[in-house]
């Protein structure tokens, strides 16, 4: 956008508040300081500084500390804070971004500590453009953020209108538009609230802008509210501005008349100021304005009147560093009579004065090309986010249809006498091998961005290969190829990337399987070192070509030899780029006789101790049935912070376990000598007793079928092995929860206004049947733990387990609810006096019945009585 220009000036203005001396010279301020008494003395001698500020930096850095000495003297913290602030802009100045930051961190410790608002304000906005010099716009938007703020709270509106621009205007280049105009509108309401309109031309120039870059028919409005204001307090900049980014919005739009009308009032307006860099600006404005109209002739004049416009500038600004540099030679000769030790040092800052011009000249070049650099970056990396997100938006579409697809055939696959079943099985694989080749690109697509997330697993790494190697074993067969799996044989378990890992075997050994030809035969052998697993995948396929072999790891290429076989060219680049993710490396061998891989891939090998002691505090209780015991030391300590653990070695240890402790949930292995997990499911899900048990089944049978047959048993969950230590935890968490909801909803139940029958009938059969029990002997005062067991055939520790997992309540509790709860309705259907209801309800006396009863429901029961 063109009104760039504007916004950039006004950021590179550091805010610091304007003295009454601004226009002496040194010579005059010199004079001053002689009279001067102590406490003034640090005024003028930040006065000098700032004088020498433009030109002569380190004589400025000299006055501001000489300044700051007399403030610490004189205990005027005042001056000490704006001494930090002009010695700060003087090194940014010097391109000594460092020390800048460093000198305006102190002055905003001692703003802050004395509460100058305004001051902080200052130092917060010169560090936010330290940082956009450092291109760092994040950290200057937060400090300028900051200054805006501390100005605001100081009432200093003229200079938070500043600010205010100039972090818009940062958040423009950013093309963070909507927060530009957040901003802007925050400024805006401010201002107005406290009647400062006088400065809102700037907000509404920069909102026209902010505006220009999202809805460029709105940017109108606040231009010429912006211009109106402008007009009203003869503010000649944002006159000037507003008309020109009027001409530059015609010009955009092509309307040139329009265009020429604003750029020759902003011409007009510039007139009535003194003679600026704006100007020549604006008459390259005008050629370039007439040179797209076809219009030569006005165009070359506008030239001729910019070019001779930076020459008077030019010569301006040689006479001006003339007379700075006479001002200077005429200061050191006084100071030279006063202090003669300062010879050397004055002496040394004259010779070095065209060395700084001609630095800072580099500076802004330097600093205008990194600029451009930063734009071109910033395009060029939106632009490839647009791309992904379209590729991502366009694969997930397909995602839906392919479901669509899978489905059916899954359920036609389930009734045998559907025919075609074999094109069924034709139809399923290639439907997985088009999902699989969707899923590829997802994670193509997230690597690129950066959001691919390593999942760690611990388990058998011999096992989690293997289950990839069976996975291929359709296709081997039909080629008639041979997969041999070379084993490392270790028992221990290892914490790996298991998503990196599949991919990673699965595209080197799919490539394999594909690329040989037939009686072929594939190695993949799995080697442990120290930290390290490494994987070698070898074939006696036709081999790579050594001219494409660095080049098969670049996305989408494809060798001349393998242009007859379907592919994508995204395989080899997602396991070098998922490799490389997880801190591995990837090797290529190949010649005419067959290619190997070789990845190297960090893992950890697993150590645990577990204390097995189970501790009666309270805290649910699991059981573990699991015959490999490196598995069951592991998942015991991931599960003891929050369960109790008990370990049982097979199916047919666990189900007495089960029996005697009835354990809050059962985690199982699948395969196990004596009695499996299937097994124990069937009879866990059979006994009236057992049957509530909430079970998860986890097993290295990590096919869709194996999943389906533990869930058609009963099965509340099924993790595959190797399993997420997360997923373990949570899955079993979220089951317990839905075991506590569950009691919750009987007790929500209970406490409703329905009849007795309907808020005690619950979803579990045996539950009701308990409630039949104490029912039918309710008016048995000596009916009690004892006799419910035994009419329920169970033991009184087990009957406790089965209610509490069940309800919420203990045995002793569950028969008080149920007595009372009949109670409460025999008094609400007026069907006694409260002495026989008592009776009826198996209490020993009113006075206890009494007391029981106000206690579980809070009213005495009097007030159930009907009368």
């Amino acid at each position: 956008m063109a009104n760039f220009v504007f916004y950039l000036t006004l950021f590179f203005c550091v805010l610091l508040p304007q003295q009454s001396h601004s226009q002496n010279t040194a010579d005059s301020l010199q004079t001053l300081l002689k009279k001067a008494e102590e406490p003034r003395k640090g005024e003028l001698n930040l006065e000098i500084a700032r004088h020498f500020l433009p030109t002569h930096q380190d004589s400025c850095i000299y006055y501001s500390r000489i300044a700051q000495a007399i403030g610490k003297k004189t205990n005027n913290q005042t001056v000490v804070i704006r001494s930090y602030a002009l010695i700060a802009e003087a090194y940014q100045k010097q391109n000594k971004m460092k020390e800048a930051i460093a000198s305006y961190l102190k002055g905003l410790e001692l703003a802050e500590k004395h509460n100058e608002k305004s001051l902080a304000g200052t130092l917060y906005n010169g560090i936010g453009t330290c940082y956009f010099y450092l291109n760092d716009p994040k950290k200057a938007e937060s400090y300028l953020k900051q200054a805006a703020q501390a100005k605001k709270e100081a009432n200093d509106y003229q200079y938070y209108s500043f600010i205010a621009a100039n972090l818009a205007a940062l958040q423009i280049m950013n093309q963070s538009f909507d927060e530009a105009i957040k901003t802007l509108k925050e400024a805006e309401r401010t201002l107005l609230k406290n009647k400062q309109d006088n400065y809102l031309a700037t907000v509404y120039n920069s909102l026209g802008a902010a505006y220009q870059g999202t809805k460029s028919d709105s940017c109108v409005y606040y231009y010429e509210k912006g211009l109106v204001l402008s007009e009203k307090n003869k503010d000649y900049l944002n006159m000037m501005t507003t008309h020109q980014n009027l001409g530059d919005y015609y010009l955009e739009k092509k309307n040139y008349s329009k265009a020429i009308e604003y750029m020759k009032k902003a011409i007009a307006v510039n007139e009535l100021r003194p003679e600026d860099p704006y100007k020549p600006a604006l008459f390259e404005r005008m050629s370039a304005l007439y040179e797209s109209m076809g219009d030569f002739k006005n165009a070359h004049h506008y030239k001729k009147l910019e070019t001779e416009t930076r020459q008077r500038l030019l010569a301006a600004t040689n006479k001006k560093e003339i007379e700075e540099l006479e001002i200077k030679y005429q200061t050191e000769k006084k100071e030279k009579e006063i202090q003669r030790h300062k010879h050397a040092i004055e002496k040394a800052k004259n010779q070095q004065i065209w060395l700084l011009f001609g630095a800072v000249s580099l500076f802004v070049i330097a600093g205008f090309i990194m600029y451009l650099i930063f734009q071109r970056r910033k395009i060029t990396r939106k632009f490839e986010q647009e791309k992904l997100r379209l590729f991502e938006n366009i694969v997930h579409d397909i995602k839906t249809p392919l479901t669509l697809i899978d489905g059916p055939i899954q359920m036609m696959k389930q009734h045998p006498e559907t025919p075609h079943q074999e094109q069924l099985v034709l139809m399923e694989r290639n439907s997985k091998k088009l999902m699989g080749l969707v899923n590829e690109l997802l994670d193509a697509s997230k690597l690129r961005k950066g959001n691919f997330q390593l999942h760690y697993t611990t388990g058998n790494l011999d096992g989690f290969i293997e289950n990839n190697i069976d996975s291929f074993a359709g296709e081997a067969k039909f080629k008639d190829i041979r997969i041999v799996h070379t084993k490392n044989n270790a028992e221990k378990h290892y914490s790996f990337p298991s998503n990196a890992l599949e991919k990673i075997l699965s595209n080197l050994i799919g490539n394999a399987v594909k690329y040989c030809p037939p009686t072929s035969e594939i190695q993949v052998t799995s080697i442990l070192e120290v930290g390290k697993l490494i994987i070698r995948v070898n074939d006696n396929g036709p081999g790579i070509p050594k001219q494409e072999q660095k080049k098969v790891f670049q996305r989408f290429f494809r060798g001349k030899e393998t242009s007859d076989v379907n592919g994508t060219g995204i395989g080899l680049s997602l396991v070098k780029e998922l490799v490389d993710l997880a801190q591995g490396t990837i090797e290529l061998q190949s010649s005419p006789a067959g290619t190997t891989f070789i990845v190297s891939l960090p893992i950890q090998e697993f150590t645990a101790a577990v204390d097995t002691t189970i501790h009666n505090d309270g805290i649910p209780l699991l059981l573990l049935v699991e015959d490999d015991a490196d598995t069951a030391v592991f998942s015991m300590s991931v599960l003891k912070e929050n369960f109790q653990v008990l370990h049982a070695k097979n199916g047919q240890e666990a189900i007495g376990m089960i029996r005697e402790n009835l354990p809050d949930i059962v985690l199982s292995d699948i395969m196990m000598p004596e009695k499996d997990g299937i097994e124990l499911l069937q009879e866990i899900r059979a006994d009236e007793l057992t049957s509530h048990l909430p079970v998860v089944l986890f097993s290295a049978k990590a096919s869709l079928e194996s999943r389906l047959k533990g869930l058609q048993h009963g099965a509340d969950a099924y993790i595959s092995k190797p399993f997420s230590p997360e997923e373990l935890k949570l899955t079993i968490q979220n089951l317990f929860a839905t075991v506590q909801r569950n009691k919750e909803a009987y007790k929500d139940s209970i406490q409703s206004e329905k009849t007795f029958e309907e808020r005690t009938k619950s979803q579990n059969a045996y539950v009701n049947k308990v409630i039949a029990s104490i029912i039918s002997n309710i008016d048995n005062q000596d009916y009690s733990v004892t006799e419910l067991s035994n009419d329920m055939s169970v033991s009184r520790s087990q009957l406790h387990r089965k209610l509490t997992a069940l309800t919420g309540f203990s045995t002793t509790n569950f028969i008080s609810m149920i007595r009372l709860e009949k109670a409460k309705d025999l008094l609400s259907g007026n069907e006694g006096n409260i002495t026989e209801i008592a009776y009826k309800c198996g209490f020993s006396s009113q006075s206890y019945f009494t007391k029981s009863f106000t206690e579980y429901f809070g009213k005495s029961p009097s007030h159930f009585l009907k009368k």
